[in-house]
């Protein structure tokens, strides 16, 4: 200002010699001044102790002043470019610098229309009793009336706020229609750029909460919640939560996050594309890339892992924890953990799998499987059960089988109702207490009396083995299974649960099935033992009989009175006595 002035005088001394060719030259004394005044009024003043210039009312460059009732105003062409109005009764302290920034119109007392800042055309130009704002860049905070301590930078940023406070905005047309909203906080262009009574939101991006009129918002990325006008939601990565209107208690982080989500509530994503699609579904929690990426009205599901529940759209209840868990599922209940656990299922429900590749192929129900590659190639069937590291792999269809250790397997692969523990490598199994076998009459159909008994048993060939796998290698004792099928073609047998034939072609042999016909064969030989007694007790009795008539012949003829007219009583006799 001091330097304006200078260049002012100087000019007007210049000027005036010209005119009237004449050299004005004045030496202040100590303590004197130099002062342009009418009679009583000092327009100019030049002090020579402080060096000060002081002028009455405005500096104008270029053109004539429009008010004849402000001070400290510097013009340009007529209006008004650097001014620090203060209204009367106030503490002032304002700046404005810029064409047609702030106003004369500032009023209030004490505190108010005061401490304000503005660089820019247009700046706080409608400002009347707002306190402690600052605004940088044309139209900025324009529509400002009763604000106070908002921060503005950029074209038109703030423009329409008229009684919001404490917001602060960064970028052209950021918070552009906030009214009445307060504490928000927008950085990028047109972030924030339809909030107008929403409060407590903060935007970092381009487009960022551009539609926005609810409360309590924060978002970081380019047209993160752009669409948005519910409360609550957070979302940072580029377009996550874009087209997000209604939906409440949403957290997306990661480009294009929840990016489809419009009136689904409680949804947490986090990764590059995670519940990309997600529309209406609600309460599902999403981590890692592409995770439940297609998701469109599934609720209370949660993935992590990439691509885990990639292609679920409106299962709801699912768990899935690994890299493609779950990846095709679009049903309902469904637990997976571990690399592509799960990963074809689509229609399957209910079903659980733990551990790489485990329940893979399934589309069945109620199954589980524990371990890597358990139930791998299951596609259909139900309520089967495998633990185990590729226990039940070959199971395809069958249900309500179960495997139990490592590589257990089923002899039918598309069989139902099976037990299997152990592989073919087990050479010891205990138990504490003998095994308990169900059978209850209500549990059998067609009984029949058993034609299998002694003629059977006696056909078999009992021998001594060890087995290949045993490196101990024990004498055991049992049966051979092939021989038996030959015993049992014999008998015209087929179709019987003692021997079973894997698809691999190996026999196995339930012994316990050789009861019946050894508790058969015990009931006949029982038979032939009681015959074979009483034939016995017969023959004892006869022979009995025979020594009571064989001793009361001798008696006989020991008491007999010997009549020899013949000679033959005497002939008997001898004989008798010989025998």
């Amino acid at each position: 200002m001091k330097t304006i002035a200078l260049k002012i005088i100087f000019s007007v001394l210049v000027v005036s010699s010209i005119i009237s060719a004449q050299n004005i030259t004045n030496t202040l004394g100590t303590n004197g001044s130099f002062k342009i005044k009418d009679g009583t009024t000092d327009y100019l003043n030049l002090d020579q102790t402080t060096g000060n210039i002081s002028l009455l009312r405005n500096i104008e460059i270029g053109g004539v002043i429009n008010s004849t009732s402000t001070r400290g105003v510097i013009t340009k062409n007529g209006q008004r470019f650097i001014h620090n109005y203060q209204a009367p009764g106030t503490l002032g302290y304002n700046t404005f610098i810029g064409v047609a920034s702030g106003n004369f119109t500032l009023s209030g007392s004490g505190g108010a229309s005061s401490y304000n800042t503005s660089v820019g055309y247009q700046s706080l130009s409608s400002l009347t009793t707002g306190s402690q704002n600052s605004s940088f860049g044309a139209f900025s905070l324009a529509i400002n009336n009763s604000g106070n301590n908002n921060s503005a930078f950029g074209y038109s940023s703030m423009f329409n706020n008229n009684t919001g406070s404490d917001n602060s905005s960064f970028g052209r047309y950021s918070l552009y229609n906030n009214t009445g909203g307060n504490n928000n906080s927008a950085f990028g262009f047109q972030s924030l750029n339809q909030n107008s009574i929403g409060n407590n939101n903060s935007a970092f991006g381009s487009s960022s909460l551009f539609m926005n009129t609810g409360n309590n918002n924060s978002a970081f990325g380019y047209g993160a919640l752009t669409n948005n006008t519910a409360d609550d939601n957070s979302a940072f990565g580029y377009r996550s939560l874009f087209v997000n209107t209604t939906g409440i208690w949403n957290s997306s982080f990661g480009s294009s996050a929840l990016s489809f989500n419009s009136t689904g509530s409680g949804n947490s994503a986090f990764g590059f594309f995670s519940l990309y699609n997600n529309n209406t579904g609600f309460q599902n929690a999403a981590f890692g890339s592409l995770s439940l990426r297609q998701n469109t009205t599934g609720a209370n599901n949660s993935a992590f892992g990439h691509s885990a529940l990639y292609n679920n759209s409106i299962g709801s209840g699912n768990s899935a924890f690994g890299s493609l868990a779950l990846s095709s599922n679009t049903s309902d209940y469904n637990s997976a953990f571990g690399f592509s656990a799960l990963y074809t299922n689509t229609n399957g429900y209910s079903n659980s799998a733990f551990g790489w590749n485990a329940l893979r192929n399934s589309n069945g129900i109620g199954n589980t499987a524990v371990g890597t590659e358990a139930l791998f190639t299951k596609t259909a069937g139900d309520q089967n059960t495998s633990i185990g590291y590729f226990s039940g792999y070959n199971i395809t269809t069958g249900s309500n089988n179960i495997t139990i250790g490592y590589n257990a397997q089923v002899p039918n692969n598309a069989g139902s109702n099976q037990v299997r523990i152990g592989d073919v490598s087990i050479n010891y199994a205990g138990i504490q207490v003998a095994w308990t076998i169900t059978s209850d009459r209500r549990w059998k159909e067609n009984i029949q009396p058993l034609n299998l008994g002694l003629n059977f048993i006696s056909e078999l060939n009992p021998v001594s083995y060890t087995r290949t796998n045993d490196e101990s290698h024990k004498n055991e004792f049992g049966l051979i299974a092939q021989e038996i099928e030959e015993v049992l073609d014999e008998y015209g047998i087929e179709n019987t649960g003692m021997l079973t034939k894997t698809e691999e072609g190996m026999y196995e042999l339930r012994y316990n099935d050789l009861l019946a016909p050894m508790i058969k064969a015990i009931q006949e030989l029982k038979l032939e033992n009681d015959k074979l007694r009483s034939e016995l007790e017969s023959l004892t009795g006869l022979k009995e009989e025979l020594v009571e008539i064989k001793n009361g012949i001798a008696q006989l003829i020991v008491h007999q009175t010997i009549k020899d007219e013949t000679g033959r009583f005497s002939t008997l006799n001898q004989k008798m006595s010989e025998e």
